[in-house]
């Protein structure tokens, strides 16, 4: 039984150190020393130095964190320095062709990048698949040379980077653009809903004008007509037949015949004035005092001559019409 436990508390051991090893040889070298002096002070009695070398105050990631440069120039090698030196053999192992994109805070228009490892160039990350973070697509990618603003060492710079993105992460990565083009847009839109609206009431306005002046015109047309019909009625109450009572008296033969004369051409000459005076003012006008009374008179001769037995101009004509049948 003893043999069976000293076996196996070997076997132990012999694990456990194997996983020490493992746990030890996966650390940097600020951790080892970190893990040393603690087993020291633990394990085997001993003491931290009192006035000795003071302990690192930065580890390897934050000396090369304060040391790293995007692009570094002749101006940032020129320090020799342990630090610098350290910055400068891990930026010779990256991959300068092609960028990784960190898009997460792409709405607030911060773009996160960093060239690419040897390991990443070796899977075709950023060139054949997709450069953004966490992302595998191989399809529609499109490839972007876009100008990089970022501020390094207070200092504020500016660099022209490449990128291999899908259809997604291309519309992140210009999404500020794409925004600003979505609110031109719809200004135009707008603006122009605007202008439609404006054009519409505009020819609404006109239209009504145009309506009213029509129906200004209507009446206007409509008031001349009820004038002109209230014109052509008085002219015809005045212009109708008088009425003339038969001369009593007698007459001779040739006063009787210079009167029927006179009479008559006064009245050719009365009708022809007349019938002007009706046609310039279209027939709804009345005829002036003297043109009556001259009307009147042509109609009384006739009348007194047919009283006073003398045949007058109809008579002749009825007496060639009855001669002719």
């Amino acid at each position: 039984m003893a043999g069976h436990g000293a076996a196996r508390a070997a076997a132990f051991d012999a694990a456990t150190r194997a996983q020490q090893r493992h746990l030890f040889m996966g650390m940097n070298a600020y951790d080892r020393h970190k893990k040393m002096v603690h087993d020291l002070v633990t394990y085997y009695g001993g003491q931290v130095p009192q006035g000795g070398q003071a302990a690192p105050a930065q580890s390897d990631w934050d000396i090369l964190r304060d040391n790293f440069r995007f692009i570094r120039s002749e101006e940032d090698d020129a320090a020799d320095s342990w630090e610098v030196r350290l910055a400068k053999r891990y930026y010779s192992k990256l991959f300068k062709e092609y960028a990784i994109a960190d898009l997460s805070r792409h709405q607030e228009g911060r773009v996160g990048l960093r060239w690419r490892t040897q390991k990443e160039v070796v899977s075709g990350r950023g060139q054949f698949v997709c450069g953004a973070k966490d992302c595998d697509e191989r399809r529609g990618l499109a490839s972007f040379e876009v100008p990089f603003a970022y501020q390094e060492a207070g200092e504020r710079k500016q660099a022209l980077v490449k990128l291999r993105l899908c259809p997604t992460h291309a519309y992140q990565l210009n999404y500020r653009k794409h925004q600003e083009a979505e609110a031109a847009a719809r200004r135009r839109d707008k603006e122009s809903r605007r202008k439609a609206r404006r054009h519409k009431k505009e020819r609404e306005e006109r239209r009504r004008k145009r309506k009213a002046r029509g129906r200004s015109k209507e009446r206007r047309r409509s008031g001349k007509r009820r004038r002109g019909s209230s014109g052509s009625g008085s002219s015809s109450e005045s212009s109708g037949p008088p009425s003339s009572s038969p001369s009593s008296s007698s007459s001779d033969s040739s006063s009787s015949s210079s009167s029927s004369s006179s009479s008559s051409e006064d009245e050719g000459g009365g009708q022809r004035c007349g019938r002007r005076k009706r046609r310039r003012s279209g027939g709804g006008e009345v005829a002036p005092p003297a043109q009556q009374e001259q009307q009147q008179g042509a109609g009384a001769a006739p009348q007194a001559a047919a009283a006073a037995g003398v045949p007058g101009e109809n008579d002749f004509e009825t007496f060639l019409r009855g001669l002719f049948e």
